[in-house]
């Protein structure tokens, strides 16, 4: 793939996804699934953020039917203060939905279990594309890069990120900036990468 700017890149791989069928991006979702739900990764977390695909993002739900009893699973959230931060906002099947500002559905903040991104184990992350070294290109709105810079900056192991994607999304070098945060590991429908 030629050297695109991230707004070009993020239009042609975005177009690239939403051109793939319901089908298709149903069976390549479930063999990345497949392959987490089977790694220590995953065996091993307790509290564990999802996103609700939109837009034709792989969907990473399927790893609900794999849930062990220890593990509970949470959503993000804007923050409500501001700071564009996520927070994480337990998920169960009394969990009710409002759209946000950019129309993607989110829990509403009621009795949940509410965690800071640092209290959770595992963060599955959506992502525009990722490359060989852990880098992550998202949407452009900073959200991810922003409640977990303290993990960029502060060197913290905690908690794992995950980039779940498909196959093509992964290209050969992305542009790093100084404020991004890379993912530690990567999951498509060829399988598991730690960085």
């Amino acid at each position: 793939m030629p050297n695109l700017s991230p707004y070009d890149l993020r239009k042609q791989l975005r177009r690239q996804r939403s051109s793939l069928s319901p089908s298709e991006q149903q069976h390549l979702s479930q063999q990345a699934v497949n392959h987490l739900s089977r790694h220590r990764i995953f065996r091993s977390a307790r509290n564990i953020a999802l996103y609700l695909p939109v837009r034709g993002e792989a969907d990473p739900r399927g790893l609900l039917q794999f849930a062990q009893p220890k593990q509970r699973f949470f959503l993000p959230v804007l923050s409500l203060s501001h700071d564009s931060k996520l927070i994480f906002v337990e998920w169960s099947p009394q969990t009710r939905f409002r759209k946000n500002r950019f129309n993607i559905p989110e829990p509403l903040l009621a009795r949940q279990r509410i965690l800071s991104s640092r209290q959770l184990d595992l963060v599955i992350t959506p992502l525009v594309a990722f490359d060989h070294y852990g880098s992550r290109l998202g949407m452009g709105g900073g959200f991810y890069d922003r409640s977990f810079a303290a993990k960029h900056y502060l060197k913290r192991s905690q908690p794992l990120l995950l980039g779940f994607a498909y196959p093509f999304q992964q290209v050969a070098r992305l542009e790093k900036q100084v404020w991004d945060v890379a993912v530690d590991a990567s999951c498509t429908a060829q399988g598991l990468t730690c960085y």
